[in-house]
């Protein structure tokens, strides 16, 4: 029985072994694959090696060999190629993920490649670092949202901003919205829930790292002709670039209404110091270009500059620009 066992999965464990050990620049000779499948207990000859590597190329698991004291085999063809796994880590490491979900998706991705391309891929990488969020649940709720977008059903959730102490803020009244969702997007390094309720006109956005205890509603959507031809693109292109330019520490003074915007800038773990109940201040290296100026304009008065008096300066020469020029 047990060899039987070993036969039924000999196939598995042998393509397993290819896929993670071996490319075109690592190849396996018969005797170190016999070892290699002899370490999990399987048994096999030469010959019967060959066969089974024959039967894996009969139904397209292709094996490449090639001969010089001995045969040598590899895989090439996987489901991605390097290339392209490294561009799905850029985007997983510069999304705003926590930290154990951006691990556990990279590792899942550096699974689809051999061992050697993965070791190269890891030393070769740079990873930046984002702000990051701490809703441990986000992938989960994407799920929920999709699978209802799906379904044609609504979804209900409870929606929360952060105070100063990073303390969840409920809206609502903590109770739950109810809405028909059109779409997940993610933009500018945040997702987005796309929806509309039945009770006011138009598209609603909802960041999904904001909500809790996400679930889809037995009711269907609420049918909105004017929504049916929806266009995410042309959607997104109404709906703030990251700033470029010299990074220095800035100093920034704001009220409260400008909380979820520092946080979402500079991410949860930053330092804010409370002035009085409306007012805060924050230090954070910013890089300093016309967008971030823009920004703090298009506050209209709920922030200032504070320091450096360079910037303040720099600052100050922009707005007078703008003023002469209307």
């Amino acid at each position: 029985m047990a060899h039987a066992t070993e036969q039924k999965i000999k196939l598995l464990v042998l393509y397993d072994l290819l896929c993670r050990l071996t490319d075109e620049n690592h190849a396996l000779n018969t005797d170190e694959i016999i070892a290699l499948l002899a370490e999990k207990k399987i048994a096999v000859s030469r010959k019967i090696l060959l066969q089974d590597i024959a039967l894996l190329n009969q139904y397209g698991y292709e094996v490449l060999t090639y001969k010089k004291k001995y045969h040598y085999y590899y895989v090439v063809n996987r489901h991605f190629d390097s290339a392209e796994i490294a561009l799905l880590s850029d985007a997983v490491q510069a999304s705003k993920l926590s930290a154990s979900h951006k691990q556990t998706l990279t590792n899942k991705l550096m699974t689809t490649m051999g061992n050697f391309q993965a070791t190269d891929l890891t030393a070769a990488a740079h990873f930046g670092t984002m702000p990051q969020r701490n809703n441990r649940y986000i992938i989960y709720t994407i799920d929920t949202l999709k699978q209802a977008i799906v379904n044609n059903k609504q979804v209900s959730f409870k929606y929360y901003s952060l105070d100063y102490q990073k303390n969840r803020l409920f809206r609502n009244d903590g109770k739950k919205y109810i809405v028909n969702p059109l779409v997940v997007v993610w933009n500018k390094d945040n997702y987005y829930l796309i929806c509309y309720d039945d009770k006011h006109k138009g598209t609603a956005n909802y960041r999904i790292d904001r909500m809790t205890d996400a679930q889809e509603e037995p009711t269907n959507r609420t049918y909105r002709k004017e929504l049916a031809a929806f266009d995410i693109e042309k959607y997104r292109q109404k709906v703030f670039s990251m700033f470029g330019g010299d990074e220095q520490e800035i100093e920034l003074q704001f009220n409260a209404t400008m909380l979820d915007d520092i946080f979402d800038k500079f991410g949860e773990e930053i330092h804010i110091v409370k002035v009085d109940d409306d007012t805060f201040r924050v230090k954070a290296p910013i890089q300093i270009s016309k967008t971030f100026f823009a920004w703090v304009v298009g506050t209209q008065g709920k922030m200032r500059i504070l320091s450096p008096q360079s910037v303040c300066e720099q600052f100050h020469a922009f707005v007078k620009k703008i003023k002469e020029a209307y």
